[in-house]
């Protein structure tokens, strides 16, 4: 009967993630598997509760998914409990997920947590970033998988195609200040300062300015002079700091990796992204590991979407 359903009516697939107070959102409505139409929204918390109820009086068959991005999860090749006692990974504390061929665990803490939060946006699927890497990765020996969001960087390294370690961290909130004055003295900061000076292509042009102000009769009418935009520079300190966290996190986890697992000697790193990453990031990583990196645009909200209509279709 839910196939025949599935057959002459129209599904909606609602995926969304949060940063900040934003809520970063696609619908998508399919039919019979086909995509009819696809939509991206950017809401506050209250058009986004208004979004999903209008979205149920539309069609009641609409599904809603998010991705949980709190570090204290990972993924196991095998769904034996006995293989995360031999990873030392207590599973009194976690919640497990066996899959086809693998298993993704969560710690009952925070996955509580997170389900508390969630609760008002009706959400029927809860998907870790694991498994976005695993649809989009072509699970090569020697390279090491990172899928990197605003709020999160997990990763994956695999040997023989099967899962050899996992690792996911937390990026911190922008927003708070303390952030800016920890980085202050650091010197790639202090470079990245520097390169927005360099950015100021002749000088000379500035005292041009200077000469046309003199010529103007009445001063009273400039509503604004120019000046330094300190919300630009402070938004490029906390850039900066999560920047460093990615790279020390690879580095770590690489450390990791060599030290206790079996091994093989990685070659590369493919970053899976959803947002823009810097130049800067890419250069300082290659520096740091000496590895080759390549990158991958990554859609996360299509992605959960497709994550989600593969659930219903079971």
């Amino acid at each position: 009967m839910f196939k025949l359903i599935k057959y002459f009516f129209k599904e909606t697939l609602i995926s969304f993630y949060q940063e900040k107070d934003k809520f970063f959102v696609q619908k998508r409505v399919i039919k019979k598997e086909k995509i009819l139409s696809e939509e991206i929204f950017e809401f506050e918390k209250d058009e986004f509760l208004k979004f999903i109820n209008i979205s149920f009086m539309e069609n009641t068959q609409t599904y809603i998914s998010t991705i949980i991005d709190t570090f204290n999860q990972g993924i196991v090749n095998s769904c034996n409990h006995s293989k995360y006692k031999e990873l030392g990974i207590n599973i009194d504390n976690i919640k497990i997920l066996c899959l086809k061929d693998f298993s993704v665990f969560i710690g009952l803490y925070e996955l509580n947590e997170f389900k508390k939060e969630i609760t008002q946006y009706k959400v029927d699927f809860i998907f870790s970033p694991y498994l976005i890497i695993q649809e989009n990765s072509t699970k090569k020996d020697n390279t090491l998988y990172i899928l990197i969001s605003n709020n999160f960087a997990s990763l994956i390294i695999y040997k023989n195609k099967e899962i050899i370690y996992s690792n996911t961290l937390q990026l911190e909130d922008n927003s708070t200040p303390q952030q800016i004055e920890d980085i202050k003295d650091n010197d790639s900061v202090l470079d990245d300062i520097d390169d927005l000076v360099d950015d100021i292509d002749d000088l000379d042009s500035l005292d041009d300015d200077l000469d046309d102000l003199e010529n103007i009769d009445d001063i009273d009418s400039i509503d604004e002079l120019p000046h330094t935009n300190e919300d630009n520079i402070n938004s490029q300190l906390e850039t900066t700091k999560n920047e460093l966290n990615i790279v020390e996190f690879i580095k770590n986890s690489i450390k990791d990796y060599y030290e206790n697992y079996e091994a093989n000697f990685l070659e590369q790193i493919e970053i899976m992204y959803n947002k823009e990453i810097s130049n800067n990031l890419l250069k300082t990583l290659k520096d740091e590991t000496l590895l080759e990196i390549e990158t991958k645009e990554c859609d996360l909200l299509s992605n959960i979407n497709n994550l989600a209509l593969k659930e219903i279709n079971v």
